[in-house]
């Protein structure tokens, strides 16, 4: 075999023409005993060929896994995003760990995966289709490696993209699109950023399709099928006439709003009043979260309600998770990425579950730190100025009604901002948190 080595190591010094002829020879000659179970030949030609394409790019290939058994070893946070990527592909999902946690153990009890509660073994492999190495144990990680080279099945090492057949992707889909973007590990950032903009273009295609009938509304607790009804990126131009009045329950918290007596806000408040008898009426819920805040990652998560004059109800999510961040940022993002969605005045009824948000209008914390230009004392300077700005920006153009409830307490449009806010921040799309110098 060292022969064999030598030998095409001083192969690959010649020109590509006689490369070419001495690698069919080599894999003609491989042909000729692949039937032997460890074919030293066959695997010397591979390195080859590794050689060779070391820097080559990957070719994107979709696989139908609905049928094939899919092996993921681990159940912790890089497991999870696997988890969470394949679920929908595949029907034989099988997780292998001696401990779980309860979104896991809630897949199962919907029959999505499969889980066996217990140390890897050898035997895990067999009839796997691909396997996904994804524990806290570069030892074991490396086991498994091995034992899938041996069985000659696929195998994708969580943070080792020496150790990986395949990449996983960045997904972005939906009923009838799949996309999937990969920097072969290069630029991961990148990546997310990009499957990002992909996924705003699947959920919010150029051409308007928004149905004025009965019956298209949609429950706050089906994020399925938001993407269908809402499809237009702004959800103000979803139907020429709006209801004049908040359509706001009366088991809802009591309306509050903030008379507006800085200069900003007084601007806000004379362009309302002046435009007030054409706007359209939106509801506006918002949720920010952060994993181990302040230093951990987080998201944000919107709902938008509107109601056209025929009684339909017209209903957008948004969302977006970062890398590091602080909940009291998620908030304030919430909210501004709520407001800016709109194209035009509106009437605005926002809740959220921020008193931190909410007070700093209805109890005019603005008013006076604006005065102070942005400081709460001589010595301490207010928090998140770049986004306070920002927000007071988006805020202009609307006569908004601030509201305050009172989180985890069963309120259905806050609970489903809280999901879109978490899933986002335990999602595989996470950007940057760039504090802009004000």
């Amino acid at each position: 075999m060292k022969a064999a080595q030598l030998k095409i190591a001083a192969r690959l010094a010649r020109p590509a023409s006689t490369l070419a002829s001495e690698y069919g020879h080599i894999m003609k000659a491989a042909q000729l005993k692949i039937a032997a179970p460890k074919n030293r030949l066959m695997k010397q030609s591979k390195w080859w060929i590794s050689m060779e394409n070391k820097n080559k790019k990957y070719f994107p290939i979709f696989v139908n896994l609905s049928d094939k058994k899919v092996v993921v070893v681990g159940a912790g946070t890089i497991a999870k995003r696997r988890i969470r990527s394949l679920v929908d592909f595949t029907d034989h999902l099988f997780v292998i760990a001696p401990e779980v946690n309860p979104e896991l153990r809630d897949l199962k009890a919907a029959g999505r995966l499969t889980i066996l509660r217990k140390k890897y073994e050898k035997e895990d492999l067999r009839d796997a289709t691909i396997v996904i190495a994804a524990t806290n144990d570069h030892r074991l990680n490396q086991e498994i490696y091995a034992d899938c080279k041996e069985a000659g099945i696929p195998v994708n090492v969580c943070n080792d993209k020496t150790r990986c057949d395949f990449y996983f992707p960045v997904l972005a889909y939906n009923d009838t699109i799949v996309a999937g973007v990969s920097s072969a590990g290069r630029d991961a950032a990148g990546s997310k950023r990009v499957a990002g903009q992909i996924r705003e273009m699947l959920q919010n295609p150029a051409e308007p399709e928004l149905s004025s009938q009965p019956g298209n509304s949609v429950k706050a607790a089906d994020i399925t099928k938001a993407a269908d009804i809402a499809k237009t990126a702004d959800i103000t131009k979803t139907a020429d006439h709006a209801k004049t009045a908040a359509t706001v329950k009366a088991a809802e918290p009591a309306k509050t709003t903030n008379p507006a007596k800085t200069s900003d806000l007084e601007q806000s408040e004379e362009h309302a009043q002046s435009a007030r008898p054409t706007r359209k009426t939106i509801r506006v819920f918002t949720d920010g979260a952060a994993r181990g805040n302040p230093d951990g990652p987080g998201g944000y998560g919107v709902v938008l309600q509107y109601t056209d004059a025929a009684g339909t109800m017209h209903e957008k999510e948004l969302s977006q998770g970062y890398v590091k961040t602080t909940n009291n940022r998620m908030e304030l993002m919430a909210a501004i990425v709520g407001l800016e969605a709109l194209n035009r005045p509106c009437e605005v009824e926002l809740y959220s579950d921020s008193q931190y948000l909410i007070n700093a209008f209805n109890q005019h914390w603005l008013d006076g730190w604006v005065k102070k230009n942005w400081m709460r004392s001589k010595t301490d300077p207010v928090k998140n100025v770049d986004l306070w700005k920002r927000l007071l920006a988006a805020a202009r153009p609307h006569q908004i009604t601030w509201h305050w409830v009172k989180g985890h307490d069963g309120h259905p449009e806050n609970e489903r901002c809280d999901l879109l806010a978490t899933s986002a921040a335990d999602g595989d799309s996470l950007i940057e948190d760039v504090v802009q110098d004000m």
